[in-house]
C-alpha cells in the first residue's frame, strides 16, 4: 500500500489530465514509464485515484480522481464499443461509490448506460461486444462484456428503468449457457446471428488467448468477477453457480501445473517459451474471490484470494525500474517488467476487500 501512495502520486504530479496510464514501456534507459491511451482501460486510472483517496483519506487522491474523471464523460454518449461500462463505471461509478459529492455523476453513469443499451439486440438477448450496431451478418460478444454489465445494473437500481436490468440479466444468462465448456473453463468470443439469435458456429473462439480452443486466464478472471457482481445486483443464485464452476477451473488448473502458485500463465494452455506469468488475471481473481466468499460463506475463496495477494507481492517492482507497482504482463506488451493498469488497478481493490472494504451493494449481504 505504500507502494501505491507514493508510485501514484508521483504519477499524478508528472502526467497532465489528458493522459491515461494504460501500460509501462521501457524508454532508452531501460526504465519502464507509462504509455497513455484513452481507449478501453481509461477508466481504470480514475478508478484507482478514487479507491487511493477512499482509502487513505488523502485528498491528493481524491482531488485528482475529479481532474481524471471529468476527461471521461466524452465518452457518455459512446455507442460503438460495449467498454463504455469500464471507461465510466470505472471513473463516474467510482466516484459516487467512493466519495465524490459531485451530484451529476448519476446521470452521467444513467446516460452511458442508456448508450450501452442501443448494442443490445433482442434476439440474441445480448448486448454487442465488437462490431456496428447495424451489422446484420455478425454479433460478437467477448466474455470481458460481463463487466460492462455493472453498468445497467447500477443505472436501473438507480433510475428504477427495469429494461436496463432485463437487459444485464439476460446477456448474464446467456453468457452463462453459452461460454462454459465441459471443464469449466470459458471460451473468449461467441458469434451469433442478429436476425435470428441463433449461435453461427460454437463458441471456440479465444482470439486473445493461444488459440481457439485454449483459455485466456484474464478472460477466466472476468467470468469469476462479472458473476459475482451480477450476483451482487440481483441475488440470482445462477449467478454464484457460474462464478463457482469458473473458479474451481481456475484452481484445478493451477493445482494440476506446479500445484504451487496461484499466477495463471496469460492462458492456461500456454507453453515455453511464452508460458508468461499473468499478474493481471490474478489480481482480478483475488478481488473477485473476497466478495465471492462474502456470498458462499465459503471460508477457501478467501484464504485463495489471500494466497494470491500475498504472491503478487513478489511481482512489484521499484521506483527505480517502474511508475507502476506490478510487474510481469509480458504477453500484452512484449516485457517482463511491463504492467498493464487493471493490474494495478485490481490488485488495490482486492487489498481493500481484504481489509473489509466491499462495494455498498455488498454489504447487505454480511
Amino acid at each position: 500500500m505504500d507502494d501505491f501512495k507514493s508510485k501514484y502520486a508521483h504519477v499524478v504530479a508528472t502526467i497532465s489530465e489528458s493522459d491515461y496510464p494504460a501500460k509501462t514501456t521501457a524508454n532508452g534507459q531501460g526504465k519502464f514509464t507509462w504509455g497513455f491511451s484513452t481507449g478501453w482501460t481509461s477508466g481504470f486510472f480514475p478508478g484507482l485515484l478514487w479507491q487511493l483517496g477512499n482509502h487513505t483519506a488523502d485528498s491528493l487522491f481524491s482531488d485528482a480522481a475529479a481532474k481524471w474523471t471529468a476527461g471521461r464523460e466524452v465518452e457518455k454518449t459512446e455507442t460503438t464499443s460495449h467498454d463504455i461500462g469500464f471507461m465510466v463505471f470505472g471513473s463516474f461509478g467510482n466516484g459516487i461509490q467512493l466519495g465524490s459529492k459531485n451530484a451529476t455523476y448519476s446521470d452521467v453513469v444513467i446516460e452511458a448506460a442508456h448508450s450501452l443499451a442501443k448494442r443490445y439486440n433482442a434476439k440474441v438477448g445480448m448486448t454487442r461486444s465488437w462490431g456496428n450496431i447495424g451489422d446484420k451478418d455478425q454479433f460478437e460478444v467477448i466474455i470481458d462484456n460481463l463487466m460492462n454489465l455493472e453498468l445497467l445494473f447500477w443505472a436501473a437500481a438507480k433510475s428504477g428503468n427495469k429494461t436496463l436490468d432485463t437487459m444485464a440479466r439476460s446477456h448474464a444468462n446467456r453468457t452463462g449457457k453459452q461460454w462454459f465448456r465441459n471443464d469449466g473453463s470459458t471460451a473468449h468470443l461467441c458469434v451469433f446471428d442478429p436476425m435470428t439469435g441463433a449461435l453461427k458456429s460454437p463458441c471456440t473462439g479465444t482470439p486473445q488467448g493461444l488459440s481457439a480452443n485454449s483459455t485466456w486466464a484474464r478472460g477466466q478472471a472476468w467470468a469469476i468477477y462479472g458473476f459475482t457482481m451480477a450476483y451482487r445486483y440481483t441475488q440470482d443464485p445462477s449467478y454464484l453457480s457460474y462464478a463457482e464452476t469458473a473458479t474451481k477451473f481456475y484452481m484445478d488448473a493451477l493445482a494440476q501445473g506446479s500445484g504451487t502458485t496461484l499466477i495463471p500463465m496469460w492462458d492456461f494452455n500456454a507453453t515455453a517459451p511464452e508460458n508468461y506469468s499473468d499478474t493481471s488475471a490474478a489480481a482480478i481473481t483475488a478481488s473477485a474471490l473476497l466478495e465471492l466468499s462474502v456470498f458462499t460463506k465459503n471460508a477457501s475463496y478467501r484464504e485463495a484470494a489471500v494466497h494470491i495477494i500475498s504472491e503478487l507481492a513478489a511481482y512489484s517492482v521499484s521506483s527505480s525500474v517502474s511508475d507502476a507497482v506490478l510487474s510481469h504482463n509480458q504477453h500484452d506488451c512484449s516485457a517482463a517488467n511491463c504492467t498493464i493498469i487493471e493490474s494495478d488497478y485490481y490488485l488495490y481493490e482486492a487489498i481493500r476487500r481484504f481489509a473489509g472494504d466491499f462495494p455498498p451493494e455488498s454489504k447487505t449481504q454480511f
